[in-house]
């Protein structure tokens, strides 16, 4: 049975900084390689650019595509900066929707959960 080789993952932090070890993979080719480490190490853009080396040798293999899988997927719902105005967005929509007759503009009704619920429901 033949050992799956270890390759280091790299990234630099700036485009100017040198290479850092951000982590290790276990892949049988360079290709295998650089799709693992983009989709477990650099899948949110943590970093503006990473590689890979072969544990043991000196050899730095840049990604050339920093893309990921498919093209670019806007996942910006995962991270804090994703959520930022929201509310604009809300209240925009919601005053849209009162000028189209369409807003409920009542109280929410109660709940139903907790002591109200026992007693309604014995």
């Amino acid at each position: 049975m033949t050992a799956i080789p270890v390759w280091d993952v790299l990234q630099r932090r700036t485009p100017d900084a040198d290479w850092e070890v951000a982590g290790g993979i276990k892949a049988p080719d360079l290709e295998m390689a650089m799709l693992l480490a983009r989709e477990t190490h650099f899948r949110h853009k943590e970093a503006p650019a990473f590689a890979v080396r072969l544990r043991g040798t000196e050899e730095v293999h840049p990604a050339l595509d920093l893309t990921g899988i498919g093209g670019v997927i806007d996942r910006a719902y995962r991270r804090s900066e994703g959520y930022a105005g929201v509310g604009a967005k809300l209240k925009k929509v919601h005053a849209l929707m009162k000028e189209r007759g369409l807003a409920i503009d009542r109280p929410r009704p109660p709940a139903t959960r907790g002591r109200a619920a026992e007693v309604a429901h014995g």
